[in-house]
């Protein structure tokens, strides 16, 4: 348990290729799941109460460890979704934070980026539990709701540059990572604006495509 609560920093865990694949395997059946069981009450608020204990817990942990505010606030791209889908009202900004709660859940798991701590810890069950709870409440969400809260392609693409350059803001007062914007995956020594621009266009994206996925299955099923 020491060990699993641990703030002394080593490396990201590495994930061994039949791990992976597992991780792979219950991404696909949670989303088919989801997609067959959405309209079911008993999945969404277990989905959504997990969701609820992982986020507090987490929140505990932070708070017990007096974790600083370069890592410890919820301005993550999923972070917030996870938020979202827990506290806000039906309406067309929430619809946007599921879609791109459904984007980072698949894009975590896919390419997971864990603290720097020796697995098994708490952070990096906490990010494999929450992404998988968060893709299955985003589907839930969009497949009950999206046709009475649509939203369009520019709001994607308004909303995203505008959270993005608030988290690049915030990353410059506290000197954290949140979003990725400070140090993206694939381009962590990029000039800042390279940087907001591309996380901001990689999501809008992927954003979009998620969104034309959904309005054709809709439409065919």
């Amino acid at each position: 348990m020491k060990d699993f609560l641990t703030t002394t920093q080593t490396h990201p865990p590495h994930i061994p290729l039949p791990y992976y694949l597992m991780m792979l395997m219950v991404l696909v059946l949670l989303a088919y799941l989801s997609w067959s069981w959405h309209d079911k009450k008993s999945w969404r608020l277990t989905f959504l109460g997990v969701q609820a204990v992982q986020l507090i817990s987490l929140y505990i942990w932070y708070i017990w460890q007096g974790f600083p505010l370069d890592d410890s606030l919820p301005l993550y791209h999923c972070r917030l979704a996870m938020l979202s889908l827990l506290l806000l009202k039906d309406n067309k900004v929430k619809t946007y934070l599921a879609l791109m709660g459904l984007v980072g859940g698949y894009c975590a798991i896919i390419h997971p980026i864990f603290d720097p701590y020796d697995f098994p810890h708490i952070s990096s069950i906490s990010f494999i539990i929450g992404h998988y709870v968060l893709l299955v409440n985003s589907l839930n969400y969009l497949l009950r709701t999206y046709k009475t809260h649509p939203i369009s392609k520019n709001m994607i693409v308004t909303l995203t540059l505008l959270l993005n350059f608030g988290l690049v803001v915030v990353n410059h007062l506290v000197n954290g990572n949140y979003g990725l914007l400070k140090h993206p995956p694939f381009i962590p020594e990029a000039w800042l604006p390279i940087k907001y621009l591309a996380v901001s266009g990689a999501l809008i994206l992927l954003m979009i495509i998620t969104k034309k996925a959904l309005e054709h299955f809709e439409d065919k099923y």
